[in-house]
């Protein structure tokens, strides 16, 4: 791991990440430091590839979370994600804009879909867990390749005859 937020990052559509940002690995999300001691912390495009998000319900302003604890919640239709947080610290600051449309997450998720902003607790302690850009893409790449060479590729008309409805007959 370095700590050269500036290395040069694999120019990839999938691994194409900001370098002015650390990434925490395990739980696939980022953080900026801001000048004001805080640091805004998202979810990479790793997490909002998880499916169509329906909500994101953020713990309140002022709660205090340790690192790999939950900072929120966001939904699908189908399951509810736990977002961990990278830091510990306390909660200063909540994205209000991703909390009325968290689909914001998915089309800029480094950018204005940031989550929340904390006043971290230890951070000194705690950077040597987070990655810089080009280390981040490095850990992810074969874990990116892995999961597409165990997809199972589906044949256009495999499913077809499932999907035909006769309204006489039902399903």
């Amino acid at each position: 791991m370095t700590d050269d937020r500036n290395a040069e990052v694999p120019q990839s559509p999938a691994l194409d990440l900001p370098a002015d940002l650390l990434f925490a690995p395990e739980q696939d999300m980022w953080v900026r430091e801001e000048a004001d001691g805080t640091v805004t912390v998202g979810a990479t495009h790793v997490v909002a590839a998880h499916g169509q998000f329906m909500l994101f319900t953020p713990r309140a302003v002022g709660s205090d979370v340790e690192r790999d604890r939950s900072l929120g919640v966001m939904e699908t239709a189908k399951t509810a994600v736990a977002v961990h947080a990278p830091l510990s610290g306390r909660i200063v600051a909540v994205n209000e804009a991703v909390v009325a449309d968290i689909a914001l997450v998915a089309r800029e998720p480094y950018g204005a879909g940031w989550l929340v902003r904390l006043q971290p607790a230890t951070l000194a302690g705690e950077r040597g867990t987070l990655m810089a850009a080009g280390d981040y893409a490095a850990w992810l790449a074969p874990r990116l390749a892995q999961k597409q060479a165990d997809a199972v590729p589906l044949d256009d008309d495999e499913f077809k005859e499932d999907l035909t409805v006769d309204p006489y007959r039902g399903y």
